[in-house]
């Protein structure tokens, strides 16, 4: 008998015990290279946190960091999830958005972490924004860095402008795919208010269909704003 098997039938044998076993055993930070690497797949980190018990911290980490949400009854779920769970609140850094889901009322209030959130998904019909939700964006959202717009009319350049303005604290901001319906300047004072309110450092600007921006002023911090539609 080897010593193999006279190990296997030993009464304090353990399968992991097995030299087979041992060295199939993966160093901590390649396991949670793994897991890291699956964020953009919800199912997958779904099952890693709800079958594996070693598994779940780091997956629960990964899921709520970087959350996209595609429609109302989802982000009023994540809501519930996070007033059910408000330890998870401070995970979420990022959040992703349907256009026709946005609705900053609890979800930006309750996201104390908050620094990137992007806007996306191509919608017809001008974005037109009730004054309590801009008011709510500015209020709760002065904690955020980064700002992505993506697939999304306008009617007006002033009505642009006026969304920009409720993120008063971004940074960094991409436009992408965008559209203004209406030609013509965007108003004097809504431009100056902007130029006054954000300091970016970083601007990506592309596809502004019906309109042309103009930032003046290299040092990006602060900018000169001119928005008119051609």
């Amino acid at each position: 008998m080897s010593p193999e098997d006279n190990m296997s039938n030993s009464p304090d044998f353990s399968p992991s015990d097995s030299p087979t076993m041992q060295s199939l055993v993966l160093p901590v930070e390649v396991i949670e290279g793994i897991i890291d690497c699956c964020s953009y797949y919800t199912d997958t980190l779904l099952a890693f946190a709800l079958t594996c018990r070693d598994l779940h911290p780091r997956s629960i980490l990964v899921l709520f960091t970087e959350v996209r949400l595609r429609s109302r009854d989802r982000v009023l779920d994540f809501c519930d999830v996070l007033k059910a769970k408000p330890e998870r609140q401070s995970i979420v850094q990022s959040l992703s958005l349907r256009w026709e889901a946005f609705a900053p009322h609890p979800l930006l209030s309750i996201l104390s972490a908050l620094r990137q959130i992007t806007f996306g998904g191509r919608v017809c019909d001008p974005v037109q924004c009730h004054p309590s939700t801009l008011l709510c964006c500015r209020q709760s959202g002065s904690g955020l860095r980064s700002l992505t717009i993506q697939g999304a009319t306008f009617p007006t350049c002033t009505a642009f402008l006026h969304f920009l303005s409720a993120f008063h604290s971004i940074e960094h901001l991409t436009c992408e795919g965008l559209q203004l319906k209406q030609k013509g300047e965007a108003n004097p004072f809504v431009q100056h208010q902007l130029s006054r309110q954000l300091r970016l450092r970083t601007l990506n600007v592309g596809a502004i269909m019906g309109a042309s921006v103009f930032l003046v002023n290299c040092d990006l911090d602060p900018f000169s704003y001119r928005c008119f539609s051609a």
